[in-house]
């Protein structure tokens, strides 16, 4: 299994296409570009901090990303960003890869509600599950594919007062194949529920019941 893998490795490194993506990260690391993202979000997050928003959160896939959006996010002025990521995990080395404690997740929760910081730079540990407390703004730095997890991350703000969602997309990357995914799959979902919704009120539901219920009786009886 590992000469297969080893082989497979080779012949990806040794590929066009690989050269390719190479040369191209290495020209983006020596003129030290950004993606576009990275300044639009930090465009708009001065601009939510100066009208007023105290209780922003990002979401992000990535824990490097989180990273470095959060020590971008800093070093605008009134600005205040703390990392949120779940729990360190061992790794084959032994060594602990980045990651928080329990105690430091709960750290972290209580002075976002206290207002220590205003910017919680997140990955997926805070769609659900945790105490989050309500938000002005909820910022995804990409889509996500799964309309429930869409749910879930928009569900942090407007539950209790007024908020705001917004959604990074780069033209012509799989970002815009993920936002309209995870649009479609929601109105899905909404037409399941009232579908189901319709069948109660109007009995369909408890009709279905009673003839599970008698062709089971049959089976029983037969």
């Amino acid at each position: 299994a590992d000469k297969n893998k080893s082989k497979a490795v080779k012949k990806l490194v040794s590929s066009a296409e690989f050269t390719q993506a190479d040369n191209l990260l290495n020209q983006i690391k020596k003129e030290n570009l950004e993606h576009p993202k990275l300044l639009e979000l930090k465009s708009i997050i001065e601009d939510k901090i100066n009208g007023g928003k105290n209780r922003i959160i990002i979401f992000c896939q990535y824990r490097d990303s989180i990273v470095k959006i959060s020590k971008e996010l800093n070093s605008i002025n009134k600005v205040l960003a703390r990392v949120f990521v779940g729990q360190a995990k061992k790794i084959n080395t032994g060594e602990k890869a980045t990651g928080l404690s329990q105690e430091e997740q709960q750290k972290i929760i209580k002075d976002f509600s206290s207002g220590e910081f205003n910017v919680l730079c997140a990955t997926s540990i805070g769609e659900e599950g945790l105490d989050i407390p309500e938000v002005n703004t909820v910022i995804f730095y990409e889509p996500v594919p799964s309309a429930i997890r869409r749910i879930q991350r928009a569900g942090r703000t407007a539950r209790l007062i007024p908020g705001e969602l917004i959604m990074l997309v780069t033209k012509g990357t799989r970002d815009e194949a993920f936002y309209w995914a995870s649009i479609s799959k929601e109105k899905k979902m909404h037409k399941a529920i009232d579908d189901i919704k319709n069948d109660l009120n109007t009995g369909k539901l408890n009709t279905i019941k009673e003839n599970i219920n008698e062709d089971a009786e049959q089976k029983r009886l037969f």
